[in-house]
């Protein structure tokens, strides 16, 4: 890694470019970058690649607690190819929001929980929206407040 006039620690892309395609030594890493190591997120980053997954999955168990920064660095360092590598971040789906008055409707109209209402909203948003908006309709919701409670 550059030496740069602030001192920065090393960041997850340097310690990964360090494992893999640098395969810079430990000891050759400032004080500052060693312990800016995190076998944690080089585990997270290192799984998204499908081709080293399997290595991080068998190696996770002892990365996560026995081993220490230095000796997991090595573990990787020494087991990995010299490559370099560009893992496209995966990112957890977003919760879906539901309408609250209409969870409230659903829930009490059918009486189950609000977990169920938010199945039966799924499976009629995607088989087909016309029986929940009949249903609305019959509690006197006029086709604007559909309209909304469906967004």
């Amino acid at each position: 890694m550059k030496e740069s006039k602030t001192n920065k620690p090393a960041t997850i892309f340097d310690h990964l470019s360090n494992i893999t395609f640098k395969k810079k030594d430990w000891n050759s890493l400032s004080e500052l970058d060693q312990k800016s190591f995190s076998p944690y997120l080089i585990n997270r980053w290192l799984s998204m690649d499908m081709d080293f997954i399997e290595i991080v999955d068998m190696f996770q168990k002892y990365t996560i607690g026995p081993l220490d920064k230095k000796h997991v660095y090595q573990l990787y360092h020494d087991i990995l190819p010299k490559m370099k590598i560009y893992n496209k971040y995966i990112k957890g789906k977003k919760a879906k929001e539901y309408n609250k008055d209409l969870l409230e409707m659903l829930t009490s109209h059918y009486q189950i929980s609000k977990r169920d209402a938010k199945l039966y909203i799924d499976f009629w948003k995607e088989n087909g929206i016309e029986d929940l908006k009949n249903l609305l309709k019959g509690y006197g919701k006029t086709e604007k407040e559909i309209k909304q409670w469906l967004k």
